[in-house]
């Protein structure tokens, strides 16, 4: 179901909804962009659907025998929320998502996904495959040479001369736990926002990077959160989305805006670092020359990704 168009919208009581994005008349696509709406009107024949998914208006159907309105709502697609996360599914079917996640709501909770706020999304079109983004986000092991001038200076250096752990929790992802002074998301030597009023245990001492397989990403330090969605376009090509996330406490700080240019600043150094070695590394691997290598003890979690895809496309997942 890779490009499937899907509707996100509110209902009225204000859970969130998602739909395909196809009319159960003659199949036009029915809406596109961001906005607000209190019903979706088809342009093919203006047949309306209310945020429910029902079908509200259908011209002239009512001379059609045996139509009902009730039989053509839109196809509703499952949507779960882990905190302000919504993942969809196509497959009704599937197990449900607290169960894939198993104990990294747990592992997480300090970070209070459930309260933070998106205050940017930026997106990128990267040529590599969604494999090779996956694991060079979670691989501590290039820092000191892809992102030498940027964040393998000054404090930031210690991510690479105190080697962080590699977990495999009990559900389908993996995680990395990195020890630091400071914040992740801010360049050596920039001042940032104090830590959130909510961590506790070992998220007050570092950052713990998580991947729910297989590629949604997400990085937690101490003052904030930023996720990854990698939508893979083909086998060397991906759309690379980007969401800033804080604390409402930090938010309302007077100097909120002045800071968080400090943070956009990290960002848009560090991702045009790693959107340029991934394409180089695409490069390379689509060689037919290419041979496989050796992982270092800091690729742990490049070992654990390749053998979770592999069990799945060859059918041996438990």
């Amino acid at each position: 179901h890779a490009g499937a168009s899907v509707i996100l919208v509110r209902d009225r009581e204000g859970h969130p909804r998602a739909y395909a994005n196809t009319c159960r008349h003659r199949g036009a696509a029915i809406t596109e962009g961001t906005g607000n709406c209190r019903a979706f009107k088809c342009p093919y024949h203006h047949w309306i659907y209310g945020l429910d998914g029902a079908l509200t208006g259908a011209p002239e159907m009512e001379h059609t025998p045996g139509f009902k309105k009730s039989d053509y709502g839109l196809i509703e697609v499952k949507l779960e929320l882990f905190g302000q996360l919504m993942f969809i599914n196509f497959d009704p079917n599937s197990i449900p998502l607290a169960e894939y996640l198993g104990d990294l709501p747990q592992l997480l909770a300090p970070y209070a996904l459930d309260q933070l706020k998106l205050v940017r999304r930026t997106e990128y079109d990267v040529a590599c495959n969604w494999k090779v983004y996956v694991e060079n986000f979670m691989d501590y092991y290039h820092t000191p040479t892809v992102h030498q001038k940027s964040l393998a200076s000054g404090s930031l250096s210690v991510y690479h001369r105190d080697p962080p752990t590699a977990e495999r929790g009990k559900g389908e992802y993996m995680a990395l736990y990195a020890k630091h002074e400071g914040s992740a998301a801010l360049l050596p030597g920039v001042e940032g926002f104090p830590s959130m009023p909510t961590l506790t245990g070992r998220a007050k001492d570092g950052s713990t990077y998580a991947c729910v397989f297989p590629c949604t990403l997400l990085a937690n330090t101490k003052d904030c959160v930023w996720h990854v969605e990698i939508h893979p376009l083909g086998p060397d090509r991906i759309k690379l989305a980007i969401g800033a996330c804080f604390h409402p406490e930090t938010i309302a700080r007077p100097d909120f805006e002045e800071k968080l240019a400090h943070y956009y600043e990290r960002w848009d150094v560090s991702v045009i670092e790693d959107n340029v070695i991934n394409e180089l590394q695409q490069k390379g691997v689509s060689s037919p020359l290419a041979r496989a290598g050796r992982v270092s003890n800091f690729e742990a979690l490049s070992h654990i990704h390749r053998n979770w895809v592999l069990d799945r496309a060859v059918g041996n997942a438990g």
